[in-house]
């Protein structure tokens, strides 16, 4: 099933692409550059106009995800006795991918109402998890076995820990954007808008250091998944790459959050911070989620079964 791995693969960058056009669509307020729903301007093609281009295309690849998905979907259903893992998986992309649809409609009726930007947000973070999972059980096959080891097992509650808390960042950082907070502190690593956290400023400077906190928070728990995997004795080199990647896109990942204030907002920058976290993301449940198992050889067995080790997911 080599197509069907490449299919994942492409799903997921994909969906990345989308949520940086997501992006896009906001920071140029192109959110209403199609008023109606599923048509713009009751047409099939936007008219010559930015805003509503830029809202068009947000919306064709969406159309185009979907069909992926259906694929992909079809690709699992072949599968389902082999991997029913995967073939669940495939009916919950399915699932998430016509709520975010219908999300987006929701939106635009809506008129682009703070809490619909942030609801359609977390679900397309949600809808990237699952079609990450998909890429990690397509790679790591229906022989996959379960690693049943003490070390592996105090990994995984790090690694979930770990996922949990970047999730948190990034709903937080959902609930940032979608209020407009992140406007509501223009200097950086201060705030001259509110320069004690949580007792001067208003209402969007508490919001804006609430999402400065768990950062940092989030940091000091990547810090600690990475000194985890680093005591590892048999934690591979996969596995060692992945948290040295985190640790450093989370890096990257904060410098870019002050830069968005230092460019004065600049799109290109709001934009490339969204995208980052959706990788940083991406990462994370590989991490959770694949380190949890040995992946199927060539010849369909455990390229080392673990003593005691389920035959799958």
């Amino acid at each position: 099933m080599r197509w069907f791995r490449t299919l994942t693969v492409i799903t997921l960058v994909a969906t990345v692409l989308l949520i940086a056009m997501g992006s896009t669509v906001r920071n140029t307020d192109s959110g209403m550059g199609c008023p109606d729903w599923p048509l713009c301007y009751g047409k099939l093609l936007p008219p010559l106009e930015f805003t509503a281009i830029v809202e068009w295309v947000h919306r064709f690849m969406a159309s185009i995800i979907s069909t992926l998905v259906g694929i992909q979907a079809f690709g699992a259903f072949r599968q389902r006795r082999q991997d029913p893992t995967l073939w669940k998986l495939a009916i919950a992309s399915i699932v998430a991918v016509a709520g975010q649809a219908l999300l987006g409609g929701l939106t635009v009726y809506l008129q682009n109402a703070p809490w619909s930007v942030g609801v359609h947000l977390v679900a397309a973070l949600t809808f990237l998890a699952i079609v990450t999972m998909m890429a990690a059980c397509a790679f790591l096959g229906p022989g996959r076995t379960r690693i049943d080891t003490r070390e592996r097992a105090a990994f995984e509650r790090v690694a979930r820990w770990t996922m949990i808390s970047t999730g948190i960042v990034l709903l937080i950082g959902a609930y940032t954007v979608a209020t407009n907070a992140g406007f509501g502190c223009t200097s950086w690593p201060s705030c001259k808008e509110g320069q004690i956290p949580f007792l001067s400023g208003e209402r969007l400077q508490h919001i804006h250091w609430l999402h400065r906190f768990t950062v940092v928070i989030g940091a000091a728990i990547i810090a600690w998944l990475f000194l985890h995997v680093r005591e590892m004795r048999a934690r591979g080199a996969m596995l060692r790459k992945a948290t040295h990647s985190l640790i450093g896109l989370y890096g990257v990942q904060i410098l870019i959050g002050g830069l968005n204030i230092l460019s004065g907002f600049e799109e290109s920058v709001r934009v490339s911070h969204l995208v980052l976290a959706s990788v940083i993301w991406v990462v994370m449940i590989l991490m959770w989620y694949a380190g949890r198992f040995t992946p199927e050889t060539k010849a369909g067995t455990s390229s080392a079964r673990a003593p005691g080790a389920p035959a799958r997911a």
